[in-house]
C-alpha cells in the first residue's frame, strides 16, 4: 500500500475521518473530537458561539457535570427519577440542602447578577462542607452567614434582615455561625464594606427623590467617602443623610422622620451623619 504524504491528508469534520486526497483512502475514522463543543445559534456568526452542554457552576453539588434526561415518556420519567437519586450520594445530602437553601434565598433577593452571587456563595459553602463545618443543626445559620458576607464582598446593598427572614434564623445564630467558621475550619471569610453610593440609588427610589437631588446626594456621598468622613460609619446612614442634605439644599420637603421610617434608619443615626456631612464638607450654595 502506498503511504500518503502528510501534506495530502485532510480531516473531514462532518464524518470524523482522515482522508488521503491523492488516493481517496480513509486512513482513520470515528476519531473522537477533543476540541470545545461549540454551537452557533446564528449561522456564520462566530461571536454568537456558545459551548454545548451544561457550564461548570458552584450552584449545585456536582458542579453541573451531570446528565439531564428528558421526561416526556413514562420510561423517561422513571430514568430521570432514578438518575436524580443516583446523582446524590448519602454523604452529599447535607451540601445539597445547603446549596438548595442558598439558591432559593438568592432568588428572593432583589439584586443584579444573581448567578455571580450564587457561584461565589456556593463555592464557599462547598469549601466549608469539605472541612466538616456545616452540620444539620447549623445549616440555615451557615447559609445565612455565607450569603450576608458574600453580599457585602460583592458590594450588593441588601438588608441582612431580609436574608435572616428567608433563612429563618436570628442575628445571634449568624454570629455563632461565623465564630464556628473561623474556629473549626481555620478559614477566615473576609467581610468587605458596602459602598454608600450603592444605597443612594436604592434609597432615592424608595423616597421618590427627584433626579437633581439624587445626583447631588451622589456627589455628597462620594466627596464624604474621599474625605474619609464615612470611615467606620454605616453605609445606610451615610446614604440616607446624603439624600436628606440634598433635599434641604434644593428645597425639597423631606422630614427626618419620613426619611428614617421609609429607609429604616434611626433618626439619631440620620442626624449624626447629617452633622458629619455638614460640619466636615464645605458646601457652597448659590443664591
Amino acid at each position: 500500500m502506498v503511504e500518503c504524504p502528510a501534506e495530502s491528508i485532510i480531516y473531514d469534520e462532518f464524518r470524523g475521518e482522515y482522508i488521503c486526497v491523492e488516493t481517496g483512502e480513509v486512513l482513520e475514522e470515528r476519531e473522537p473530537v477533543l476540541t470545545p463543543e461549540w454551537r452557533f445559534p446564528e449561522v456564520n456568526d462566530i461571536e454568537s458561539r456558545v459551548r454545548g452542554g451544561t457550564p461548570i457552576t458552584s450552584k449545585v453539588h456536582d458542579l453541573g457535570l451531570h446528565t439531564e434526561i428528558e421526561a416526556r415518556s413514562v420510561y423517561g420519567r422513571k430514568l430521570k427519577s432514578l438518575n436524580q437519586k443516583l446523582r446524590i450520594g448519602s454523604k452529599e445530602k447535607r451540601v445539597v440542602q445547603a446549596l438548595k437553601l442558598m439558591n432559593e434565598t438568592v432568588n428572593k433577593l432583589d439584586v443584579p447578577n444573581k448567578d455571580d452571587l450564587k457561584n461565589v456563595a456556593g463555592n464557599i459553602i462547598r469549601r466549608l462542607y469539605k472541612r466538616g463545618v456545616i452540620k444539620r443543626k447549623n445549616l440555615r445559620a451557615m447559609v445565612a452567614a455565607v450569603l450576608i458576607t458574600t453580599l457585602k464582598n460583592l458590594n450588593m446593598p441588601v438588608d441582612s434582615r431580609v436574608v435572616l427572614e428567608h433563612c429563618q434564623v436570628t442575628a445571634q445564630d449568624v454570629w455563632k455561625a461565623r465564630l464556628k467558621i473561623s474556629r473549626d475550619s481555620g478559614e477566615q471569610i473576609k467581610t468587605g464594606v458596602v459602598d454608600p453610593l450603592k444605597y443612594v440609588e436604592q434609597f432615592a427610589h424608595k423616597i421618590n427623590t427627584p433626579p437633581p437631588a439624587k445626583m447631588l446626594a451622589f456627589k455628597l456621598a462620594l466627596t464624604a467617602k474621599k474625605e474619609g468622613i464615612t470611615s467606620g460609619k454605616g453605609p445606610k446612614g451615610v446614604a440616607a443623610a446624603s439624600l436628606y442634605v440634598a433635599s434641604v439644599l434644593l428645597n425639597i420637603k423631606k422630614t427626618q422622620t419620613e426619611i428614617s421610617e421609609k429607609l429604616e434608619v434611626t433618626e439619631v443615626t440620620l442626624r449624626n451623619r447629617y452633622r458629619d456631612i455638614v460640619d466636615e464638607l464645605l458646601i457652597e450654595v448659590n443664591l
